[in-house]
């Protein structure tokens, strides 16, 4: 089983940039290169439980779909099929999020959120496990 939070980090990137194609590595910055100051963390915002109820049903329904169509993107022979699998994946996800009641924008939002605070992941991921107990469906 994967980790819950880590199902929340390929639920973002699936709907905002195909989690589907790999990543690439991180670049390391060149020497001498000012780094910018550190961002102060500004307090988490407030989510009601049944808004991150509803964001963790829906990322559950994206990392399925990401699931479906990981393996066609693997055999896809040409650029272009990848292309068409990507499209198809990415208008799922967005129709899944959609159906859920959040717009994808939203869905990012709270996203980022979980990830800059680690108070709003823990709710999303109590949501995450509820919500797979009631379909039965693990990871």
């Amino acid at each position: 089983m994967k980790s819950p939070l880590r199902l929340i980090v390929f639920a973002l990137t699936a709907v905002t940039g195909m989690g589907l194609a790999p990543m690439a590595p991180a670049q390391t910055p060149a020497p001498n290169v000012q780094q910018p100051a550190p961002r102060v963390q500004q307090p988490a915002p407030a989510y009601s439980d049944a808004e991150l109820k509803t964001f963790a049903v829906a990322a559950l329904e994206v990392l399925r779909i990401n699931d479906v169509y990981l393996p066609k993107l693997k055999m896809a022979a040409t650029p272009q099929e990848q292309q068409d699998v990507e499209r198809t994946a990415s208008d799922e996800m967005v129709k899944a999020v959609e159906k859920e009641g959040l717009s994808v924008n939203r869905y990012k939002e709270i996203m980022s959120h979980a990830e800059a605070h680690p108070e709003i992941a823990d709710r999303v991921i109590k949501h995450m496990k509820e919500a797979q107990s009631a379909t039965g469906a693990g990871r």
